[in-house]
């Protein structure tokens, strides 16, 4: 039998490859990450069916675009025919201030993941879409009158990759959010939470995941978003923003993301005893 296929989503920097990682070491469950996932899911790449009772895949990159016909990003791995048919899904959400700084520190080179990639993708959906185009015609109208055009898209694409856990919702998909300041914090309730939304039974080697062998690494030992796979889960990046964002920064990321973070919190707020 062919294993169940479940979806490790959420905006880039949210902890969707700690995800990853961590439910790899767990026995039922084999992941791809984004090295393999776009292109088995392409069907350009081949698919080993392992012997895993549940086969994931992390594709941050089409985190909103599930119920398109076609789905796109700017990146390497080009378009994909729709292939989501209710599977369960694990959708990653974190801080905006925090995710912000975290693409802003991760490097593409010489400069920041952010430099690299934020405006390419932001532009070309506009480019394309003309309901996105309409939906954030008031984003884009602050992000072109602020001094730094590049912080305000990298807020409106946090914003626009976090709605979509409410439009999922909304349509009736078995989506679960986690908080990554609760994975981090406090990982075995969390984890133990996943492991009922998939079905399948807690096992203690998701709290080590550091300690399990894991697959898609690079000739340094890191892998995608050059994640440490041997780094234990730890909070040593939670409200890393007071050392990266000025007081203007915070203000034009507070104006483009409205009150999005604040219907985030109340959700995880909601769900603690």
């Amino acid at each position: 039998m062919s294993p169940e296929r479940f979806f490790i989503l959420g905006c880039q920097r949210s902890g969707t490859t700690l995800m990853r990682l961590i439910l790899e070491s767990h026995p039922d469950v084999f992941c791809y990450d984004e090295i393999k996932a776009y292109a088995v899911l392409q069907g350009t790449a081949a698919d080993p069916q392992p012997s895993a009772r549940l086969l994931g895949f992390k594709i941050p990159r089409w985190t909103e675009q599930l119920t398109e016909p076609v789905l796109l990003d700017e990146g390497p791995e080009g378009p994909c025919d729709r292939f989501y048919r209710g599977e369960k899904i694990v959708f990653l959400h974190r801080e905006v201030r925090d995710t912000i700084s975290s693409m802003w520190k991760l490097r593409a080179g010489e400069v920041s993941w952010c430099e690299v990639w934020v405006d390419r993708i932001v532009g070309a959906k506009l480019a394309r879409d003309a309901s996105f185009r309409a939906r954030y015609a008031g984003e884009m109208r602050l992000v072109e009158s602020a001094d730094d055009r590049l912080m305000g898209l990298a807020a409106l694409y946090w914003k626009y990759k976090t709605e979509a856990f409410f439009t999922y919702r909304a349509l009736g998909f078995p989506v679960l959010g986690i908080s990554y300041e609760s994975l981090v914090k406090d990982p075995r309730p969390v984890l133990e939470e996943v492991c009922s939304h998939l079905g399948i039974p807690f096992d203690e080697r998701l709290l080590h995941h550091h300690e399990s062998a894991h697959t898609e690494l690079f000739a340094d030992g890191n892998t995608v978003g050059n994640t440490n796979p041997r780094k234990p889960i730890q909070c040593d990046s939670v409200a890393q923003w007071k050392r990266f964002l000025s007081a203007k920064d915070l203000r034009l990321i507070e104006r483009v993301t409205g009150d999005l973070p604040a219907r985030v919190q109340a959700l995880f707020s909601r769900s603690t005893p």
